[in-house]
């Protein structure tokens, strides 16, 4: 008996091992500054990306400078004089697959005060209630419309 339960349990880990899909990583998300550009990364719930090696590249696609952010997702650079565009690579290494890309471009009006383009968290997740209100509301509607047609109906 003893060895059947075993087997039942070996038999289900191997069972949930194969049945796995691959992980979806978390959305990471960078942000920068100009007078010294600074570079914040941090995880669609707002978490920082701690200790993530960054590679940042000229416009030609040469590395120009490459750090790891500190404690705060951040990572400083100075900008070399002449050069307007950057791509800053971030990869989180203690969280393997979680990589985010930004292209700066200092010569747009407003590059510094632009800020990611993703919405909080907490707000999808109001959005997402608002619209299944708002799917339910119409099939309410359309529901309350037949039944006016069928009464309307039956009456003649």
């Amino acid at each position: 008996m003893k060895h059947i339960i075993v087997g039942v349990f070996a038999l289900l880990i191997v069972l949930s091992c194969l049945c796995t899909s691959i992980a979806s990583a978390h959305r990471m998300h960078i942000v920068h500054t100009l007078s010294e550009i600074e570079v914040y990364a941090y995880f669609g719930g707002g978490t920082p990306v701690r200790d993530a090696d960054v590679k940042v590249y000229e416009k030609g696609g040469n590395l120009y400078m490459e750090g790891v952010t500190d404690d705060m997702g951040k990572y400083r650079f100075a900008p070399k004089i002449g050069m307007n565009e950057y791509r800053v690579v971030v990869n989180a290494t203690h969280m393997p697959g979680h990589k985010g890309e930004a292209e700066i471009n200092l010569s747009q009006e407003g590059a510094g005060a632009r800020a990611g383009t993703e919405l909080p968290l907490y707000t999808r997740a109001i959005a997402g209630f608002g619209y299944l209100i708002g799917i339910a509301g119409a099939a309410m509607a359309y529901r309350g419309w037949k039944q006016k047609k069928r009464y309307e109906k039956a009456e003649k």
